[in-house]
């Protein structure tokens, strides 16, 4: 008996492919973010029962010598950059200096799959990008600062530029800056948002980009640049007025009653016992999430399985968010799913038949609802979604080789 073949990848590089590799499988799946073929490697494809889920296919003239260079993170290019015959494909965040026009022409093709950020002047100039995510430009001239610095006396010192660029936030926390040399260097800084010391700003604010979001905050605010879990000894360190560049969780009543100004730029939990409290602090954040210690919370897990001891735990219920696989347990009643489980932004929640009722009523932005043993793809319950979003589909392929990888050649 023939197998059968799936390939999941990233990019497949199809080109190559022969006609004996092909005929020795019943059925080939090819599920990718990118299918290269050529008029040869195509019309084989074709003939031959290959199922092709791709959300882009590049097609490269017969002949012509085209290799695939892939960055999984931050890529650049700069302008002694080479692309010619090359395929450039990022995941995450591709870095265009200023002067690279010409580099950035010499790709046969670039793909980006997240952020690109490039000169102002290069908008609009280049046929051979696809971007699925967001563009950005920053002033051309401009040195590109990380997403989060912070502006002191040893950055002035080194400063070579004038002119600077950063995507995030910019923080002006020091009040005993040298507020003069800054000012006589010249320098000047474009961001999407300036978080400034109050006593700061009179002197400072020419400095600013004229679109950018100005935060006051206290004099004596310190940088944290990272999440934060809220303590006693998070106050002895850094003092009473926090600036965190991340998420921020308070539990502690004795840390949270010495704070006297927050700025998260993220999400603040507070327990539900300590949101009065909190609501006394001067603040600046993204989102607010009260926790309840009496509901549960279940949040971005690729798998979860949920039953009668799990909500048996929380009086007020549980509620399941942003998880790509959720398995509802047999011993749970319809009557206990109305009551006591709201399940939020998942892509699949696995039942049983009488289960299935009650959780059409409960769900809320669910991709799937499958009912277990009914023309499911799914006999292994929870293991079902080991290899993500084919996991429930692949545990019925008994006879069929599987490839997982972010490239594979064909």
């Amino acid at each position: 008996m023939k197998k059968n073949k799936m390939i999941n990848a990233a990019t497949c590089d199809a080109r190559a492919v022969t006609e004996e590799s092909l005929a020795v499988y019943e059925n080939i799946t090819i599920n990718a973010a990118i299918l290269i073929v050529n008029e040869r490697s195509k019309e084989l494809l074709n003939k031959y029962p290959v199922t092709m889920n791709a959300a882009t296919v590049l097609e490269i003239p017969d002949g012509e010598n085209v290799s695939v260079q892939s960055i999984n993170g931050k890529g650049e290019i700069g302008p002694d950059a080479d692309g010619t015959g090359v395929f450039l494909m990022v995941n995450g965040k591709l870095v265009i200096a200023d002067g690279s026009q010409e580099a950035v022409k010499s790709y046969y093709s670039i793909m980006v799959n997240g952020k690109v950020l490039m000169p102002k002047s290069f908008e609009g100039r280049f046929s051979n990008i696809q971007v699925r995510g967001k563009t950005e430009y920053y002033p051309d001239g401009a040195t590109i600062l990380k997403a989060d610095t912070e502006i002191d006396d040893l950055f002035i010192a080194r400063a070579a530029n004038t002119l600077y660029y950063c995507s995030g936030n910019l923080f002006f926390l020091d009040t005993g800056i040298d507020s003069e040399k800054l000012l006589s260097k010249g320098l000047k800084f474009t961001a999407k948002r300036v978080v400034i010391a109050e006593s700061l700003i009179g002197r400072l604010v020419s400095l600013f980009d004229e679109e950018a979001e100005i935060v006051k905050v206290p004099d004596g605010t310190k940088l944290i640049d990272d999440d934060l879990e809220l303590k006693p000894k998070t106050i002895k360190k850094y003092g009473t007025r926090l600036c965190v560049t991340g998420d921020v969780s308070i539990k502690d009543a004795e840390a949270l009653s010495s704070l006297e100004y927050l700025f998260a730029d993220g999400t603040v939990s507070v327990n539900k016992e300590l949101e009065d409290a909190f609501d006394e602090i001067e603040s600046v954040y993204d989102e607010l999430r009260v926790i309840d210690p009496d509901l549960g919370l279940i949040v971005d897990r690729p798998m979860v399985k949920v039953g009668a001891a799990v909500l048996g735990k929380y009086p007020k219920g549980v509620r399941v968010e942003d998880c790509a696989k959720v398995t509802l347990s047999e011993d749970l009643s319809a009557e206990d799913i109305m009551e006591k489980l709201h399940i939020v932004d998942c892509a699949m929640v696995i039942c049983s038949k009488e289960q299935e009722e009650a959780v059409n009523m409960i769900a809320e932005d669910v991709a799937m609802i499958q009912v277990s043993g009914q023309d499911s793809d799914d006999e292994d319950g929870e293991d079902g979604g080991a290899l993500g979003m084919f996991g429930s589909f692949l545990g019925k392929l008994k006879d069929t080789q599987i490839i997982n990888a972010a490239e594979y050649k064909m």
